[in-house]
């Protein structure tokens, strides 16, 4: 089975063909998350992106894939989502899993991803109405020290540890002197962590879910 590390949009492409598997029934993830991906607000941000959302046979809910990987039917491990109906929407089922891609607004609360607006099939639309939805790749400063490979992947796994319900992957770039994170997406404690633990401008994250203006 083939992992892919896929853009919000390129994701749509392989549809019929992800996969991703692991993880409980629920898709919860490791103890060593949760007081990291607590949310304390009340004013919580709205995010919102182009994904596949995906349930299987096991699980108890449906998620929100960040990684998938070439297989039919497709599995997925990712961000549990609250307020899901697959009866309100269209999707493809096979051997008892459920999937489709969509266009999905909704909140953090540290566990789950709360749906707060009716998701909207990316068959029914042109994705090229949504232009704030295009992957774009994410603005790389000047690190404020100069770190080595090993430093800067230390700190992905670091944040990988530390939030495993949004945080999904990484790399060090060693071009650029930065720890690239890949996320669904990058909620206030995600980034206050980050500014907090390591050098100004030396983490950067890639995200697939972003914040609603």
């Amino acid at each position: 089975m083939t992992l892919l590390r896929l853009a919000p949009v390129a994701a749509l492409l392989v549809l019929s063909a992800c996969g991703q598997g692991g993880g409980d029934s629920a898709g919860t993830p490791v103890d060593a998350g949760d007081n990291a991906d607590q949310s304390t607000s009340s004013d919580e941000p709205v995010y919102e992106g182009a994904l596949t959302v995906y349930q299987g046979v096991e699980r108890d809910a449906a998620e929100l894939c960040g990684v998938v990987a070439e297989s039919y039917p497709p599995q997925c491990q990712g961000l549990p989502i609250t307020g899901w109906d697959w009866e309100a929407v269209e999707h493809e089922e096979a051997e008892g899993v459920r999937w489709g891609s969509y266009i999905v607004t909704g909140t953090f609360d540290g566990k789950a991803f709360d749906i707060t607006e009716d998701p909207v099939a990316t068959a029914d639309v042109d994705m090229a109405d949504y232009p704030e939805l295009d992957y774009s790749e994410p603005e790389i400063g000047e690190p404020a020290e100069e770190l080595s490979v090993e430093e800067l992947q230390a700190m992905v796994d670091e944040i990988a540890e530390a939030f495993p319900r949004i945080v999904y992957g990484g790399w060090a770039d060693e071009q650029n002197g930065v720890a690239l994170v890949d996320t669904l997406l990058v909620s206030p404690e995600l980034q206050t962590y980050a500014d907090e633990h390591y050098p100004q401008d030396t983490v950067v994250f890639s995200q697939m879910l972003r914040p609603v203006d």
